[in-house]
Order: C-alpha cells, then sequence, then structure tokens
C-alpha cells in the first residue's frame, strides 16, 4: 500500500517541507542538511480577543433590504447592506516561530539524500551522507507526549547551534541546555487582503505562549547569547513543549502558560528517545491503520515530487491511493483529544499575513475539512467542530438579535477561535457576495446531527445535537417569510457568486436562492428526526413540521439545470468556482439519484454547465457530487485533475486547483480542504448512505476495477469491509456494535440483513 511521501533533495519552500502534528501542535520539517528549519504552530495560537461585533442600524437595515429585494430594488438593498451590515472582520491563525538547526563549521557536500514522511506512524526521517559520513534524524510530534521531538545521529562528532526565529513581539533565553521562547500575539490583526483597514496592534491583551526546547547530547552544550551550542556531539536529541494563555473563546487569554510549558519540558526530561518514539507510533499507527485502502498498484519508491510531475505520461494510479491516505494522514495530525477544529490550513501556517487570515471560512471550507471523518471511522475527530459549533451558538445569539431581531443563534461566512459570528467586509465596496450570508450555522448542524447518524450515541443527541439544531432552527424559523407560495429566507446570496438582473446590472442578492433553501430544508428535516428520536414535542416542532414542504424551491432551467436564484437569470461566471445550489445533492440529502431522479438529472446539467475546472477545493466539491450521482468515471477524472503538480513558487492564483510537492492541495494557495475534499470523495466512490441504505461500490470507477478497503463507516456506526475485482464485489463483511436491521445494495443486488451487535456479517458466501 502507498504510505510515504519520499523526496531526494531538502525543501525550499512550504509547499515541500513535510507536514507533522499531534492536533493541537504542528511542524513543517524542511530537511535543510546544513541548516534544517522547522516552522511551529499552535492551534491555539491567534490574534484578537474575545469581541462581539454591532452595527448601530443593522436590523433596520436588514428589515429595509428585505422590503427592497421582494421590490426588485436589488441594487438599493445592497448598497444599503453593504454600508449598514457588513461589520469588523475576524482575527488570524499565526505562525509560532522556527526552530533553526545550524551544523557549524564549513558547508558540507551531500553524496546522498533522503527525506521521507511514513503516513502510518507519523515520522519524518531524512538520512544521507557527506564528507564527514552518514547522518540521519528523525521527527515526530508526539502524540502521547504532546511535544516535537527532533534527533541527529552523526557519523563522526559534529557541533551545532540551536535558535529560535519568530516573526511575532518574543524574547529569548538561553541555558545550557534549555532554549525558552516566550511570546506575545498582536490584539488586532487585518486579514491580508484588507491590511490598511485594521492596525496590528500590540497592548499586552492578546494571547501569550512559552516555547521549551531542550537539548540533550553525548557532546557538550553551552549558551551563546539567545541560542545554545551543542558540541561534539554524535547524537542530539531535541524535545519542544509548547503553551499559549488562551482558556476560552469567551475569556481574555490570561492563562497561564510559562508554568505549564516549563513542566512539561522537565516531565520529558531523561525519557529515552526510543521510549517517546515507541509510545507515539504505537497510538498514530492505531489511528492510522482503521482504515486500509489498497487499488493494487503496489508500492511505487519514485520521489513523490517526480511522480507528480511525471503523472500525465505515467498515469500512475498509485497516486489516487496516496492521496486518501495522505488526506487520512493530515485528518490525525490536525486533530488530538481536544484540539481546536481545523482551519484553512489545518494547523500548519508560516504566515502572519496568511491567505485569508487562515480562519475558519464556514461557506464550504471548513465543512469540507470534515467530510471524511466519519465516513473514515474518526468519530472523535469530529468533536472539535461540534465545539466550533458550540462557540457560534453562544456569539451567535448576540449575531441574531442585533443584526437580524431574530430569536436563536446565526453566524456567517467567517469564524474564528473567539467565535465570530457577525458578517465581515467592514462596509467594503463589492463584500456583499461573500459577507451576507447567515447560513453556516445550518449547515454545520448538518455535522451535529451526522454524528449521531453514524454513531447512534443517544447522550449526544440529545445533550449536544439536538441543542445546537434547536437553536439554528429558531433564528430561520424567526427571519422565514412567505411570497404567497413559498417559505423563504430574502434577502439571499449564494457564496461569492452573482448574477445578471434584466436590467444587465450585477448582483448577488435575491429574494432566495437554492442553497438558502436547501440548508433550512436539511436543517429542519434532521431537527425533526432528532425529535422524534428523542420523544420531543412542541408548538415550534409543529411550525417547523408545517412549514418544511413550503420551503421547497427547487427549480430546473430552461438547459435542464438546476437553477441558483429565484429566478432563471443570466451568468456573469458561467464556470464560477461554487456550486453552492447543489448542496441539496451533496452534502445535503433532498437530492438523491434514487429519490428525486429528475433533480439529480438537473444537478449533473449544472455541473456540466459550470465545468471540470476550479480550485482545489472546488474539485474537491465536485468529486463528490460526481460520486453522488454514481459517476465513478467522471469523479475519478476530477481526481486526476486534483493530482495536476503546482510549482511551490506559486501561491496566489485562480487557475484552478492542483497538488504542491508535499502533496498539500494547492488553491492555489494552499487550503487542506482540497485535501480533504478529494479523500472524501475516494470514499465515496466505494461506500454511500442514501434513501435509507448502505451502497456499495456506487460509483466505482472502470480504472479502479479491482481493489480492498476495510474500516469505512456506514451510518448506523456499521464497519465495512470488502473485495473487488473486475468490479464485482467478491467479499463483503459488516459490524456494529448495536444490533439492527440493515438494506445493503450492492453492484448486482440488494439484500436486507439483521447484524448482531458484536458479530461479523458476512454478505457473499
Amino acid at each position: 500500500m502507498e504510505k510515504y511521501l519520499r523526496y531526494s533533495a531538502p525543501a525550499v519552500h512550504f509547499e515541500q517541507a513535510l507536514p507533522i502534528g499531534n492536533g493541537t501542535l504542528g511542524a513543517m520539517v524542511y530537511g535543510g542538511w546544513d541548516t534544517e528549519k522547522i516552522s511551529l504552530n499552535h492551534d491555539t495560537l491567534w490574534s484578537g480577543k474575545p469581541r462581539r461585533y454591532t452595527k448601530p442600524h443593522a436590523k433596520q437595515a436588514y428589515a429595509e433590504a428585505q422590503r427592497l429585494v421582494m421590490e426588485g430594488r436589488g441594487a438599493e438593498a445592497t448598497t444599503l447592506l453593504e454600508r449598514e451590515f457588513s461589520a469588523s472582520f475576524g482575527e488570524s491563525y499565526l505562525p509560532m516561530g522556527d526552530l533553526v538547526i545550524t551544523r557549524l563549521g564549513a558547508s558540507h557536500s551531500m553524496a546522498a539524500y533522503r527525506r521521507e514522511l511514513d503516513l502510518e506512524h507519523g515520522l519524518v526521517s531524512v538520512w544521507g551522507e557527506d564528507d564527514t559520513g552518514r547522518q540521519e534524524r528523525e521527527y515526530f510530534v508526539s502524540y502521547t507526549d504532546d511535544c516535537l521531538v527532533v534527533r541527529f545521529t552523526c557519523g563522526t562528532p559534529s557541533s551545532f547551534r540551536i535558535a529560535f526565529h519568530c516573526q511575532l513581539r518574543y524574547t529569548v533565553s538561553a541555558e545550557s541546555d534549555r532554549l525558552t521562547l516566550l511570546g506575545e500575539c498582536p490584539s488586532a490583526i487585518a486579514p491580508e487582503y484588507a491590511r490598511d483597514l485594521v492596525e496590528t496592534t500590540y497592548n499586552g491583551e492578546g494571547i501569550h505562549f512559552a516555547a521549551t526546547v531542550t537539548v540533550e547530547t553525548d557532546g557538550t552544550s553551552r549558551t551563546d547569547g539567545d541560542a545554545v551550542i551543542a558540541e561534539n556531539a554524535t547524537t542530539l536529541c531535541l524535545r519542544l513543549c509548547a503553551r499559549t494563555s488562551y482558556t476560552h473563546f469567551d475569556a481574555m487569554p490570561t492563562g497561564a502558560y510559562k508554568e505549564p510549558c516549563q513542566a512539561c519540558a522537565d516531565a520529558l526530561r531523561g525519557v529515552p528517545f526510543a521510549t517517546l518514539r515507541a509510545r507515539h507510533t504505537e497510538r498514530f499507527a492505531s489511528l492510522y491503520n482503521r482504515v486500509t485502502l489498497d487499488l493494487g498498484f503496489g508500492e511505487n519508491t519514485m520521489m513523490t515530487d517526480e511522480r507528480l510531475l511525471r503523472f500525465a505520461e505515467t498515469g500512475d494510479l498509485g497516486l489516487v491511493e496516496l492521496l486518501f491516505h495522505f488526506g487520512r494522514y493530515l485528518m490525525i495530525a490536525s486533530h488530538g483529544t481536544s484540539s481546536e477544529a481545523s482551519n484553512l490550513q489545518g494547523i500548519w501556517n508560516e504566515s502572519v499575513f496568511p491567505p485569508w487570515s487562515s480562519n475558519y471560512t464556514v461557506n464550504i471550507n471548513t465543512e469540507m475539512n470534515y467530510w471524511p471523518t466519519l465516513m473514515c471511522g474518526y468519530a472523535e475527530m469530529n468533536l472539535p467542530l461540534i465545539g466550533l459549533l458550540r462557540k457560534i451558538s453562544v456569539t451567535g445569539r448576540d449575531a441574531a438579535r442585533n443584526f437580524y431581531g431574530a430569536e436563536g443563534y446565526c453566524a456567517h461566512h467567517n469564524v474564528d477561535i473567539w467565535g465570530l459570528a457577525t458578517p465581515v467586509g467592514a462596509g467594503g465596496k463589492g463584500c456583499l457576495c461573500y459577507a451576507y450570508w447567515p447560513m453556516s450555522s445550518g449547515w454545520l448542524c448538518r455535522h451535529a446531527w451526522e454524528h449521531y447518524e453514524y454513531t447512534l450515541d443517544r447522550d449526544y443527541l440529545r445533550d449536544a445535537a439536538y441543542p445546537l439544531m434547536r437553536g439554528a432552527a429558531e433564528f430561520y424559523h424567526s427571519v422565514l417569510i412567505s411570497d404567497g407560495e413559498h417559505d423563504i429566507l430574502c434577502p439571499s446570496t449564494s457564496p461569492e457568486n452573482a448574477y445578471y438582473d434584466k436590467n444587465h446590472e450585477k448582483l448577488a442578492i435575491a429574494r432566495y436562492t437554492t442553497m438558502s433553501q436547501a440548508i433550512v430544508m436539511d436543517l429542519f428535516t434532521n431537527l425533526l428526526r432528532a425529535a422524534e428520536i428523542l420523544g420531543e414535542e412542541d408548538a415550534l416542532l409543529r411550525e417547523i413540521r408545517e412549514r418544511l414542504p413550503r420551503l421547497n424551491t427547487y427549480a430546473i432551467g430552461t438547459e435542464g439545470q438546476l437553477l441558483e436564484y429565484d429566478e432563471e437569470y443570466e451568468e456573469p461566471e458561467r464556470h464560477h468556482r461554487h456550486v453552492s445550489h447543489l448542496y441539496g445533492l451533496y452534502p445535503g440529502e433532498s437530492i438523491t439519484t434514487g429519490a428525486t431522479p429528475a433533480l439529480a438529472e438537473a444537478c449533473r446539467q449544472s455541473l456540466i454547465r459550470r465545468g471540470d475546472a476550479g480550485t482545489g477545493w472546488s474539485i474537491g466539491w465536485k468529486i463528490n457530487l460526481w460520486a453522488k450521482l454514481k459517476d465513478g468515471d467522471h469523479a475519478l477524472a476530477l481526481v486526476k485533475r486534483q493530482i495536476t503538480p503546482v510549482s511551490p513558487v506559486e501561491r496566489r492564483s485562480w487557475r484552478g486547483g492542483g497538488t504542491y510537492p508535499n502533496l498539500f492541495d494547492a488553491h492555489p494557495p494552499f487550503q487542506i480542504d482540497g485535501n480533504f475534499g478529494v479523500c472524501a470523495g475516494i470514499a465515496q466512490m466505494l461506500l454511500q448512505c442514501e434513501d435509507g441504505k448502505i451502497r456499495l461500490l456506487p460509483a466505482l470507477p472502470r480504472e479502479l476495477a479491482c481493489g480492498s478497503v476495510s474500516g469505512l463507516k456506514a451510518k448506523g456506526d456499521v464497519t465495512v469491509s470488502m473485495t473487488w475485482c473486475d468490479g464485482t464485489l467478491t467479499s463483503c463483511t459488516l459490524f456494529s456494535p448495536h444490533t439492527q436491521r440493515v438494506t445493503v445494495s450492492m453492484p448486482d443486488r440488494e439484500v436486507t440483513v439483521t447484524l448482531t451487535a458484536g458479530e461479523i456479517t458476512n454478505l457473499i458466501a
């Protein structure tokens, strides 16, 4: 099986470096021979502090804009909302700094070099030879001991300088065998695209942090200013611990951080490297090996960057398997037992002004990060996303009340560690197309509901999912109005897209949009399902049940496409990267090929019209949509498009998707959502749950006619393992800790079987 990334040279760019992490602490390993750079991140290292944004006349502006849109005066409504409704930008995910290890003396010419990431064990290895002999290095972020561990082994005694570099406000202190970085984050910082609108502010109220690295060597060590020098060493072992002062999204970041960081370092002093390594690799491998996928292409030992560059000529489909496993690896490495939700870059960011603040962009990107989580059997790694939803269920009540005059809670398209729920944009012209979109709370509730569907954890449903879903539903119930035929969310936008109205004016706002209606319909449906399971019934539920049929505004256009807006308008960008109006097909469930074939066909026509090109995450969404349409060949064609190599120097472009040398998704720039999107899409080719059925090999591409998979999850906490050859299932087993009856659709037949709790059921004799 494919489980290694291999390179024959050190990394020069971030998009060539190799990621390691445990959900809280992240690192990018460059593998430099004479100078090693390891960039560091902590999941709670953000700018800002708790803050609730308001706009004095937002409620009035919303009500007036609603009236204007219903009267067909969208341009006036746009101006009003951009001026009176958009609020301040959110905060940014920031880099902690770099650990830099420099080999002293003359530079050395490498005679051989190898850099490798072992996905199964969460290990980076570097080895090579030069005029001093062989050197070996290992790097991991311990999943069990919460520290970065680095070990250098040298053929002949060598000397090294260990230092910190940091882009934030910081100090470094050195002892003979210990180096400590203390730093402060700004209490406010601008997004990289709006630096002139927000001043970077250091006033002591931001998050503070500490990182301590201890130095063990068989040589000697001493201080050298703000660095440590290890001399005459054949072994050098570094252990780095890090802590921040962040405690809670709604509290000032005044928690202890220096003392806990030192305590972590002290606790690890004297623990043998072999012990740390064994504990970490055992835990990491146990998570990684929950799922196996073997597409029958064997292990390719070619360098990974070379494989990418040659893909067009080789058609190396082993890379499909490698992308799936790399997505699972990133999921594990960016999620721990109590980590924050993974952001636009997971937990890996080197820039003080990262693209789009490396925040939570919740009009697709954050949700896509979690598409593979449940179906790949990592339910506990879905919980950080539920934690993010809990934050906005608190802050979003202010947003609902102050901006809409509504009950419940809502959030818009940007969220940060502080639970930002209000619309951003700061009054900028054109901000409406992305900033006015109160739908993320409804979309995130799909993940809350699916967590129950996949785990059948009734306590979780009662205590977590149901209250979250109900609070979001209260908001939409408050703001829905009737147009005489339907209950609609007005005004409405389709994320980041626009249309030409009858006066050929470009607008983003409409009476309603297909996505907004689909999200509300989805939430109301799932809330009623949850209420039935829990035995809940009250006036709100009765009203929602009555309104639900009036939400369905699906309509088909003159070219057979699913309409995106309330009418069939001319499209300024026919090939726009967002496919938001197809939410009902995926990740929603209101459109399926079995239950609503005409609407499914309209989705197919919409995808054809939009085309296959797109940014990295856009390609990932389309892979899943084509899989849901049961067209595995088209889905695989998009996976191949995703494999397109992108140069690490190309960091900002709309040219359309691909993969960087280290397999990070290229938007470009790097966004981790594309990695998770393609991982989920490959799983969707093999297993789907819809219309109350478990579908096996529903979208198997002809080029992947033989293979095996184990450990995938179906709804109902059912673990699925199967093999296939020439497109035909040759074995299949189901396992569940719950006794239940399930209907299973296979390529050649459909069966209903009873699963007995704790027993394996073999579907193929």
